[in-house]
Formats: structure tokens, sequence, C-alpha cells
């Protein structure tokens, strides 16, 4: 992983730019830092300032040039950063953004990994240095914060340990909420359905991106067997030995974008004797009262979860738009023209739409130039491919998200010039791929290399209809 590589995804999380400096107490969205880094011990102190800006320091503000100062949005840069650590660490347990130590958590960690780009190097040219491989550094400081992170969740669970069954999430009967003791009853509620308005659980989307160790690339791997029948056990059990692994996935997001989850399925805690279940619930029977206690518990804790299920709502609205404005900043006209793809110009376009880039530039750049084009491009069709599918699988409920909580942004972004796919040449390039007979893949190899020749008319398509579900919302106060 080349440091400059590394650097700029690091600094495009956390600030959204790479022209960011420290000024006057506050984040400036300005000035030649990045360009001129030599990467010396003056440089690390002044961008340790900056991010003690951002993640320590009491109300930290932004500012841009010829604008007046306003608030950084912490929580939102946390939640980048912890995505962005997530896609080098999947099995990485983060606090959450709103939590108290989300703060220190994000700077400590932050700073371990500013102190790996800046490690020292023997080259005196600033092009070396900023091309230095560093990426057994960079994965010992993520190794690091995994392991201040397994420190404090064995902490945290020492602390809890008197409190029984906390992993569970518990709601209070609001009937009896005046007299805690009259607690006796716990019901667990499960059925998410049971649940009015409950939104539909949609999951971000991520890239597989299939590594060879040995950079043959061999059709023959079973890798991607492997990949597809993970979720199998292999049968019978005494065959277990001869499952083998000859490849790395790679899982990394398309989007730092979070989406907000909600709670679907809770325990309901009440209070239950002779006279309430006779009296109040009027009935004898087991499963009556079950029934009965599940539209209450029900009832009471909708109006409880409706602003949860809102911010989900809402961050899934957010999360689209982010896969869109995406999507859209790709070279779609040089992609899908016939024209030779220069393996910088793939780079670029990969660094656009893919979450931890470096790392899987750190494994395919020591292969032949045949591979690198191969494998990057395969990531950019990916891409759309699964974000194409997101859209059309997606699009219609996110589309009511926006219009019921009336995301008057994204609307006009959606229905703006910038969002139009009705190019002209686009359009006509779409339609004459369109029109060119596709060749079916016939293993799972030709499968991961696939690219249909519908794929951008599917592509301009999806974001057209999404686009439509918001015409009925032209009549605005």
């Amino acid at each position: 992983m080349k440091r400059r590589d590394i650097f700029k995804e690091f600094l495009t999380t956390i600030f959204c730019s790479t022209t960011v400096k420290a000024s006057g107490g506050k984040i400036y969205r300005s000035g030649d830092w990045f360009s001129t880094c030599d990467f010396g011990d003056k440089a690390f102190e002044s961008y340790v300032s900056l991010l003690k800006i951002a993640y320590s320091n009491s109300e930290p503000q932004m500012q841009q040039p010829g604008y007046l100062p306003k608030a950084f949005p912490r929580t939102e840069s946390i939640q980048r950063f912890f995505s962005y650590l997530k896609s080098y660490s999947s099995m990485l347990t983060l606090p959450d953004a709103n939590d108290a130590y989300a703060n220190t958590y994000a700077y400590k960690a932050a700073i371990t990994l500013l102190s790996a780009i800046f490690k020292k190097s023997d080259n005196k040219d600033i092009f070396d240095i900023e091309n230095e491989d560093i990426s057994l550094e960079f994965r010992n400081a993520l190794a690091c914060i995994k392991t201040n992170s397994v420190a404090r969740d064995i902490k945290a669970v020492f602390n809890a340990v008197d409190v029984a069954n906390s992993n569970k999430n518990y709601f209070y009967d609001v009937d009896y909420s005046d007299d805690n003791s009259k607690y006796n009853y716990c019901l667990p509620i499960f059925e998410t359905s049971v649940i009015p308005h409950a939104s539909r659980i949609i999951q971000p989307i991520s890239l597989y991106i299939y590594i060879d160790p040995v950079q043959n690339y061999n059709e023959h791997s079973t890798a991607f067997l492997n990949r597809i029948t993970s979720s199998f056990m292999p049968f019978p059990e005494k065959e277990r030995q001869s499952y083998t692994k000859d490849g790395i996935w790679l899982c990394k997001p398309l989007s730092l974008k979070p989406i907000y989850y909600y709670e679907s399925s809770f325990a309901y805690v009440t209070h239950l004797d002779d006279a309430t279940i006779l009296n109040d619930y009027k009935c004898a029977n087991i499963n009556d009262l079950v029934q009965l206690v599940i539209q209450k518990a029900v009832k009471q804790y909708t109006s409880y979860i409706a602003p949860s299920i809102a911010e989900y709502e809402n961050s899934l609205v957010d999360y689209l738009e982010d896969l869109i404005r995406r999507i859209l900043s790709l070279d779609l006209k040089w992609l899908y023209n016939s024209s030779k793809k220069e393996i910088e110009k793939c780079r670029e376009e990969v660094k656009k739409i893919l979450i931890g880039y470096p790392e899987v530039f750190s494994y395919i750049d020591c292969c032949s130039d045949e591979i690198i084009q191969q494998q990057l491009l395969t990531i950019l069709h990916h891409a759309i491919t699964e974000i194409t599918k997101f859209i059309n699988d997606n699009g219609k409920d996110i589309a009511g998200y926006a219009n019921a909580h009336n995301c008057e942004n994204h609307i006009k972004y959606i229905k703006g010039k910038r969002t139009r796919d009705n190019s002209k040449e686009l359009t006509e390039l779409s339609e004459k791929l369109k029109a060119v007979p596709n060749k079916e893949p016939h293993n799972l190899y030709e499968c991961y290399y696939y690219t249909s020749s519908n794929e951008l008319y599917d592509l301009l398509n999806s974001i057209s209809n999404y686009k439509n579900y918001f015409k009925k919302s032209k009549k605005s106060s």
C-alpha cells in the first residue's frame, strides 16, 4: 500500500477533502498541506493538531475561504472513519459514534494510523517517500487498534457481569413505570412483522474482490466455488478436511455513509397476576393471553421506536444518494467505449468508488499489467452492477422514505441536471451496447469477470426509474 494513497483516503474519509489545515483553532478547508507534504516530523505534528481539533477539542469548527465558520460534523466524520476502519478490519468492534467514548476512540485510532503513515523513511527523494510501501506498518497499526478495542470490550463485559441478561433489548410496560417493583414477567417479541409500519431491513452493499496469493488468477481455482458455497457445510463430515481455500476475498464497502438500524425485536417487561389476567386481559387461556400482551407491547413499542425508524429511513436516503453520486462520478463514457484502458486511468476510477482501495492495489500491483488491468476493470463493473441491483431492489421503498420525510435536498438532487441519465452520447452508447448479443458465462470464474452488454443501459434505466418515483412530489408548499 503506497503511503500517498493511504494518506489521501485517510484525509478524505475524515474531512471529505485533502485540502485541509489547522488555522486559528479551526479546520480550514484550504491550503497545500497535502500536496507539499514531505512526511517529516513537522508535517506530522501539523496533522496531529488537525486531528485534535476534529476529534478532541470541544465544539470544533470548519471554515471555507469567503464563508463564515460552521460546526464541524464530528459525529458524521466519526461514522465515516469507523466504516473506513471496518473496510480494512471487518472483525473490529467499535463504539457507537454517539457514545461519549467515540471521540476519544476515534482520536486515538486516527493518531495510530497517522503514525504508521508518517513512519520514518530512509529515502531522500519525495517521490520515493510518498510511493513507499507501508503495508506492514499500516496493518500493524490496525492490529494495535484492534487489540485496544478488545481490551476495552473485555473491561466492559466485566463491568456488566452483575446485569442479568444485559444483551437483551428490554422494553418496559409504560402502565407500570410509576412503580418498578411491579414488573414481574417478560415476554420476548421476535416477530418483526407484528410491528406496524416497521421498515424492511436493507443492508449496505460491498464488493468481494478476489485475490490470488500466487498471482496466477487461475480459472481452475476453487475459490470461486468456495465463496458462493460458504454458507453450506461440507458433507459428509469426513470430507471436511478436503475443503480448502486457494484464494483471498477482500470485502470492501462502496460508501462511508452509515445506515442507522433500529432494534425490532425486544423483550416486553410487564406485570401479571390473577386479577390483571382476568379483569384487564379478560381471559384464562395462555394463547389468548400471549396474543393480547403482544398487541399491547407492539402498540407501546411502535410509539417508542418511531423516531429510530425515521432515523433509519433517512439514513437509507443518504446512503443511496451517496451511491448514486459515486457511480455518476465515474467516467462512464471511457469505461464503456472501445478506447484502450490504461492502468493509471483504471486506478483513478477505482479510487472514486471503492473504500479501502490501497489494500486492493497492494495485492495486485505485483501482477502483470494484463492482470492488474483485468482486476481493476472487474471492480468497476462489479460496482456498477451491485449499485444498479441495489437501486432496482430498494429504490421504490427509499423514494417513499424520502417523500415521507420531506428530504427536499435529496429529491432536488435526484431530479436535477447532475443526475440526468439522458446525456445524448451516454444514452446512445448504452443503446449501441445493448444491441450487442451477450455471451453468457459457462462457469463461476467467467461469472466473476463477466460484463453484460446491458450493463450501462441497466444502470441509466435504474436511476431514471428511481427519479420517476418523485414525479408525484412536484406539488410542494
